[in-house]
């Protein structure tokens, strides 16, 4: 079920998705410090470079001077089509009279489009809660009717995705800037249900997709060198299609934390994030997800599978790549 490339994107820690940390694209835009010789077109925000300027600036070492961008190298179609097996089952799941928690992203987008498909007597009764102003867009445009989470008492069951899996089936999510609702969904619905293609199960998180951390604006400058303090590497995450900073859909920045040799520990990094004066919330997902679904493809047969099957089959496959 898993090809042995697969076996070595796990290996490699999810090597299929490079972060512009280490190899930035022409896309990235300047630190905004004007004594680094890798800012381009952005003026400076004033309080990045107070923080920036105590940093080594140098053409080598630009990691915590560049806005992150993830670009996954796996082809796309290929990578959509697994999406879109797993969204298809994840829908399944629904119930009448079920309130259904629903999430942001790609993945999440294609089970909110499946759910319009369903037949009206499958939804009836149906409540549905959207985590970000994407997803309640997405909604009405395939006919899922949304609510607030203040008018219902409970989720059944939420559907999201997820940037990294480890093998603990703990998540980092937040690639969309959504992590903060998404986690109040996801962590008091009965059933949390995670969406993923193979490319995003890894073996130590954090090690290419970076900690997404909301923060208050006001706050900026001292939780920057918080999380330089334990470890991090912290970028503000810069809009591609605006000057200045991504901002939240509760009005927050979102600073992009890189763990050079990954997290080692969530529970632990996740709390101390978290007590951090200034921070919102974090993308670390500890003992949120009850299931994780995982599309996966062999050849040209494509399938969702547990996220128990698919860690077996890996650990089958690479005993007998040793042997």
């Amino acid at each position: 079920m898993a090809s042995s490339s697969v076996v070595k994107l796990a290996q490699t820690a999810s090597a299929s998705r490079i972060v512009a940390g280490s190899s930035f694209s022409e896309r990235g835009s300047g630190c905004g410090n004007l004594k680094c010789p890798g800012s381009v077109t952005l003026k400076p925000l004033p309080i990045t470079k107070l923080f920036l300027e105590q940093s080594s600036c140098l053409r080598g070492h630009v990691s915590r001077c560049r806005a992150v961008v993830v670009t996954a190298i796996k082809d796309p179609a290929e990578q959509d089509s697994l999406k879109r097996a797993v969204a298809r089952k994840a829908v399944e799941l629904v119930q009448p009279g079920m309130v259904v928690g629903l999430g942001t992203g790609s993945t999440s987008s294609m089970a909110i489009e499946e759910l319009g498909k369903l037949a009206q007597n499958k939804l009836k009764d149906v409540q549905f809660v959207a985590t970000s102003y994407q997803s309640r867009v997405l909604s009405r445009q395939f006919g899922v009717k949304t609510m607030d989470l203040n008018d219902v008492n409970h989720i059944d069951i939420a559907f999201d995705g997820a940037d990294e899996v480890d093998s603990n089936m703990n998540l980092i999510k937040g690639g969309g800037a959504a992590h903060t609702m998404e986690k109040v969904v996801d962590s008091i619905a009965k059933h949390c249900v995670i969406l993923v293609d193979e490319t995003k199960v890894v073996k130590t998180l954090g090690l290419t997709f970076p900690v997404p951390v909301e923060v208050l604006p006001f706050a900026l400058a001292p939780v920057l060198r918080a999380l330089a303090a334990l470890g991090g590497q912290p970028e503000i995450r810069t809009a591609l299609r605006k000057d200045g900073p991504v901002m939240s859909d509760l009005g927050n920045m979102i600073v992009d934390v890189r763990f050079p040799d990954g997290v080692k520990n969530p529970a632990e990094l996740e709390r101390k994030i978290n007590m951090i004066p200034g921070v919102v919330e974090n993308g670390l997902f500890v003992n949120v997800a009850h299931t994780v679904l995982v599309g996966t493809k062999d050849g040209e047969e494509t399938s969702v599978v547990t996220f128990a099957d698919f860690v077996q089959t890996l650990r089958n496959s690479e005993l007998e790549v040793s042997s």
